[in-house]
């Protein structure tokens, strides 16, 4: 008999279930005083056009009081769908109805959702449709955190999981042509959440025309802080005709980077001060502007990580005075070959980088006196064994821009992974720190004189920080 694996993915959210219940509700009380909840599952587009399916078999949804979710504590069941869910049938906003459940009164601070790896699977759009090939990585248990509280009414509540499939999945990562599932999860109350959505165009010979499978990019900023300082909150992708929606957002303000990652003659635009507000959609329409502006130019375009043993495949586009396209000889070179190297042939508009070890390398495209780069990180997956915050102790003082918090992912063998840590403050009346469920650091900000402790947990693994403020 064969051992499944199960995938545990825990959802670290501050969900308060409130109401008109007496004092003495708790977990045991009678079904007549439980709110319903109801659980749906979304999916952020998935860049791979030649797949037909990502099958996701979700087998229950449960949520604990404990306020530390690495420990046990008391988990109560919401829903056991006990199916499969096809992510790629669930974007642009659409969502599956995982199941309702019945919660006691109390406070729930995480939802943990367990899913069977061995009735998961990815099949390739051909004609027979085989089953790729997946590194689940023996994972056990992860952690994303829900960035704003979820507060379920005597009604209940509609809690939307969103699973963002294009960045769970990577492909070819480790040079092994299979996938690495790397997780990336977000929970929130459809109540409380907005989308933004809108068309990415081109000019065309005077012709405005979409641009399908463009690239969105969703960044949350950090309050009192410039655009430049923020974190990956949701992504999304244009269609034929260019629409897009990112939903189930979160209130609050963003920044927009919208790019075509494989047409390197575009660049990228960003927009920032985008404000999303509870039931409301903001529109973000854009159109992309040729590289040069009407001036000569080199642009490099592609992905910007790979995995140690893996490749990715960079491109670049040339103009002349003019900003027409030209194509001349170009130079390609690495910053340093022993993270990086880099191989094209001379009159090649395409390069092929590939990961020698993790780090952290340039790649520059030289042509005629022009020159363009694309800084490429070099990463590991794997499971991870220690989380360490840098620094380990910080002083900052009130209403100052505090100090950014760096965490260190590591496995048994002592690599750096690539893998992001949720955050918390022991006393977010004293420190403060963004919430984030997969970042690689994040920013603590003092308001109030003393001292708090400052979490990162990854995959069940936590680190601290001793914060104190003047």
């Amino acid at each position: 008999m064969s051992t499944r694996a199960t995938l545990v993915g825990c959802l670290v959210l501050a969900l308060s279930i409130v109401g008109c219940y007496q004092d003495d509700t708790t977990v045991s009380s009678p079904q007549s005083l439980r709110p319903l909840i109801t659980v749906r599952l979304t999916d952020a587009p998935f860049p791979y056009d030649s797949l037909h399916s990502v099958n996701i078999y979700v087998v229950r949804i449960e949520a604990n009081t404990a306020p530390d979710t690495s420990g046990g504590g008391h988990w109560v069941m919401i829903t056991e769908p006990r199916k499969s869910f096809d992510l790629l049938a669930l974007q642009q906003g659409t969502t599956a109805l995982l199941g309702e459940g019945e919660m006691p009164a109390g406070q729930y601070h995480s939802v943990r959702m367990t899913i069977d790896t061995s009735l998961s699977s990815i099949t390739w759009n051909d004609a027979a449709q085989h089953p790729a090939q997946v590194h689940w990585h023996g994972w056990s248990t992860i952690y994303a955190f829900v960035e704003y509280p979820v507060n379920v009414a005597t009604q209940g509540a509609d809690i939307v999981l969103d699973f963002d499939v294009g960045r769970s999945f990577l492909f070819n990562f480790d040079g092994s042509y299979a996938f690495d599932f790397t997780p990336q999860l977000r929970a929130i109350n459809s109540a409380a959440a907005g989308a933004i959505a809108g068309t990415v165009t081109q000019d065309s010979g005077g012709r405005q025309s979409p641009v399908p499978n463009a690239q969105v990019s969703v960044f949350a900023t950090y309050p009192g802080q410039p655009d430049s300082i923020g974190y990956l909150e949701a992504t999304g992708r244009s269609d034929q005709a260019g629409h897009y929606q990112v939903g189930f957002l979160p209130p609050g303000r963003y920044f927009v980077k919208i790019e075509e990652p494989f047409i390197p003659s575009l660049q990228s635009v960003i927009n920032t001060n985008v404000e999303v507000q509870a039931g409301a959609t903001a529109t973000v329409s854009v159109t992309l502007p040729q590289a040069g502006a009407g001036h000569a130019y080199i642009h490099i375009s592609g992905q910007n990580q790979v995995g140690v043993g893996g490749t990715i495949w960079l491109f670049a586009a040339v103009g002349d005075a003019n900003g027409n396209p030209v194509y001349p000889a170009i130079t390609w070179t690495s910053s340093d070959p022993v993270v990086a190297t880099v191989t094209a042939a001379t009159d090649t508009v395409e390069a092929m980088v590939t990961g020698r070890q993790a780090g952290v390398a340039t790649i520059y495209a030289r042509t005629g006196g022009l020159t363009d780069s694309l800084i490429v990180h070099v990463v590991v997956l794997g499971s991870v064994a220690t989380v360490t915050i840098v620094p380990q102790t910080a002083t900052v003082s009130v209403g100052d821009s505090g100090v950014f918090l760096e965490a260190v992912v590591r496995d048994s063998a002592g690599h750096v992974l690539n893998a992001g840590a949720s955050w918390f403050s022991s006393d977010t009346t004293v420190v403060f720190v963004y919430p984030c469920g997969s970042c690689g650091g994040d920013r603590a900000l003092g308001r109030a004189p003393g001292t708090a402790t400052v979490s990162a947990t990854s995959q069940g693994k936590t680190g601290q920080a001793t914060i104190t403020v003047h």
